[in-house]
């Protein structure tokens, strides 16, 4: 465990951001509760109808489901970059004002998510009595202002959300070695790092903070120069990887069709143009919080998977669940057909 990063002041300053949400009654919150854990269960049946990753599926059924408030959700996201980092933090090359600056930061980018993501997976996270890893977390207040919002039908917006967070369940069942890779690959920026890199990388990016209220900015997920050559190239195939995840997981959550979600059409314009209608304020705190890019890698994802299911359909599709070997570099991400012809 990291002990340097001060991550009670992370969850502490996040919690001072984190509004409640909108109103509800008790008897109210409790059934989006249950339904929301209803829909997570029967969205595995239609995850495994949909992949063919049958096997899988069945082992994801036993990942823990929290249905929690935008407080729930930083404890979950904190301990989640806990173990993300866990032993890749120098605690003797890190002063005692860098651990509380990481923790300041940790913090802040968990304030922002908190009032704006829907749920999220933690690959990290391991039960108490064993059992499956892993756990799905549904950010109740976020969900219900979001269906709002959209006007969306209640019980086909909490299965299509459901939908996506539970393939991400399905994924790392799938793949037992890929929270593994994902650590290693981060240990790997980390490990390529020093004190004095990692300030003057500070300095440089307080100096770009203007850039994130600009109306036209770079698609990099970092600004060139943060990082050095090497952590680069492992960013980048990290940035690959969590592609492919997060659009494996939005075609499938499209994939029901109206049968099961009768609003599916509807429902998915209405989600992308709620994405895009944003004021300058909301895309800057979005930039700052990574979000910007994570939503390019829905729809760059989701361009990969199509491609890959036409040519290949999801037996084909799934070899990338095979070995870490198989996962699409970056640049394949771009072009499928490169791999499909390495992988397939």
């Amino acid at each position: 465990m990291a002990q340097g990063i001060n991550f009670a002041l992370a969850k502490a300053g996040a919690a001072l951001t984190a509004r409640p949400g909108p109103e509800i009654s008790p008897a109210e919150g409790v059934a989006l509760v249950v339904d929301l854990h209803s829909q997570a269960a029967q969205g595995l049946d239609y995850v495994a109808e949909i992949t063919g990753l049958e096997q899988a599926t069945k082992r994801a059924g036993a990942t823990e489901v929290a249905v929690t408030d935008r407080r729930g959700f930083i404890t979950g996201l904190v301990r989640m970059t806990e173990g993300l980092i866990a032993g890749t933090w120098d605690d003797d090359e890190s002063s005692w004002v860098a651990n509380q600056l990481a923790g300041l930061q940790i913090g802040a980018l968990a304030g922002v998510m908190a009032q704006r993501v829907l749920g999220q997976f933690d690959p990290f996270h391991q039960p108490p009595r064993g059992g499956q890893p892993g756990r799905v977390i549904l950010v109740a207040p976020n969900i219900l202002r979001f269906e709002r919002e959209l006007e969306a039908d209640p019980r086909d917006f909490h299965l299509w959300v459901a939908l996506h967070e539970m393939t991400h369940a399905v994924q790392f069942a799938a793949a037992p070695w890929l929270a593994d890779w994902m650590r290693a690959r981060f240990a790997e920026i980390m490990e390529a790092d020093t004190a004095d890199g990692r300030g003057q990388r500070l300095v440089q990016a307080a100096r770009r903070l203007p850039d994130l209220f600009a109306d036209e900015v770079s698609d990099d997920a970092v600004p060139p120069g943060l990082l050095s050559p090497a952590q680069a190239d492992v960013l980048a195939a990290i940035t690959g990887a969590m592609s492919f995840l997060e659009g494996h997981a939005d075609v499938i959550m499209d994939a029901v069709g109206p049968k099961v979600v009768k609003t599916v059409e509807q429902l998915r314009p209405r989600f992308d143009a709620r994405r895009l209608a944003r004021g300058r304020f909301e895309r800057a705190l979005r930039r700052l919080a990574g979000l910007e890019a994570k939503t390019a890698q829905y729809v760059q994802g989701a361009a990969f998977v199509r491609t890959v299911l036409a040519q290949a359909g999801h037996e084909g599709l799934n070899r990338a669940f095979s070995q870490p070997s198989n996962l699409p570099a970056a640049h394949e991400m771009e072009e499928p057909r490169a791999w499909i012809n390495r992988v397939l």
